[in-house]
């Protein structure tokens, strides 16, 4: 028998989504899940990142750079993760937020908990996408 989805649940996803789709239209649900994923094991490395997603580390390396201030080839990122050497293991990148993704997140917390965060209203207008 299929689970019973309240229609309050799924929009609250879709508004998610759009949360997401308002950072770049075109951001595929691969750099949302490594988003995610890092805000919640901030301090991952990129290797313990590809493994909890199931991708290459080429993949989840990529996926950090999107996420990051610089992209590839100087194009910008969404600045919302940075990586850094890890001091004890220089081969090592170890991912955190930034003060933009702290604040994203709390966009994201917002829509799934507006009661929670009363303080913390989503944004009216669309975030545009940095461009190069």
């Amino acid at each position: 028998m299929p689970a019973h989805v309240r229609p309050d649940e799924v929009t609250t996803v879709v508004h998610v989504l759009e949360a997401f789709r308002k950072l770049d239209p075109d951001l595929p649900i691969q750099y949302a899940l490594s988003f995610m994923t890092i805000a919640q094991n901030e301090g991952i490395s990129i290797g313990e990142l590809a493994e909890r997603l199931g991708i290459a580390q080429s993949s989840a390396s990529r996926n950090v750079a999107a996420l990051s201030r610089w992209h590839s080839f100087g194009k910008a990122g969404l600045d919302l993760v940075q990586a850094q050497e890890d001091p004890r293991e220089r081969r090592r990148k170890i991912v955190t937020l930034t003060d933009t993704g702290r604040a994203f997140l709390d966009e994201l917390r917002a829509i799934v908990s507006p009661a929670s965060n009363p303080g913390v209203h989503t944004p009216s207008e669309p975030r545009r996408a940095r461009s190069a």
